[in-house]
């Protein structure tokens, strides 16, 4: 049995929210059917689709209901962040990619947070930005003002705008 229905709003991953279409048997390349998940992107107009097998259900999350989301955002302001794990790139691609395979709203808000005052330092010795740390800082600003905009029934810039303000 599926674990979630066909209208649901889902979290796939790094991609951001998902609207799912429907729940059922599909077949591709001759293979036999089995169940999936349509996928469409929720804030997108593209023809685009996702299908995931139900038994691979685990790469979803439902979006955060707005009272966690609120609570998430006001704990997030006042967090203290440990120090950065390393300045070795391949330990910090290690860390920013445990934390994306968490699938966890809080976890991704937290790692926003490091990248966030990372790049804030950096710019203020005048040095550029790491490439990859800008590309962890896009994805996970990507996947929460998606997720905000959702569960909180705004614009997705508006919701960048709480954003930022929750990790300043």
């Amino acid at each position: 049995m599926a674990k979630y229905q066909a209208g649901m709003l889902v979290v796939y991953g790094n991609l951001g929210v998902h609207e799912i279409e429907t729940v059922g048997p599909q077949s591709f390349c001759g293979e036999p059917a089995k169940d999936y998940y349509t996928l469409r992107p929720y804030f997108s107009d593209s023809h685009d689709r996702s299908y995931i097998p139900t038994e691979k259900e685990d790469v979803l999350r439902p979006v955060s209901p707005a009272e966690q989301i609120t609570v998430d955002l006001e704990k997030i302001k006042t967090e203290e962040l440990p120090a950065p794990v390393s300045n070795n790139q391949t330990v910090l691609a290690e860390h920013y990619q445990a934390v994306i395979h968490t699938n966890d709203f809080y976890e991704y808000l937290k790692l926003y947070k490091e990248l966030s005052r990372k790049q804030i330092a950096q710019r203020g010795r005048g040095r550029k930005v790491n490439a990859m740390d800008s590309h962890f800082y896009q994805m996970t600003e990507h996947v929460l003002q998606e997720e905000l905009a959702a569960a909180l029934h705004e614009t997705q810039e508006d919701a960048g705008k709480r954003l930022a303000e929750a990790v300043k």
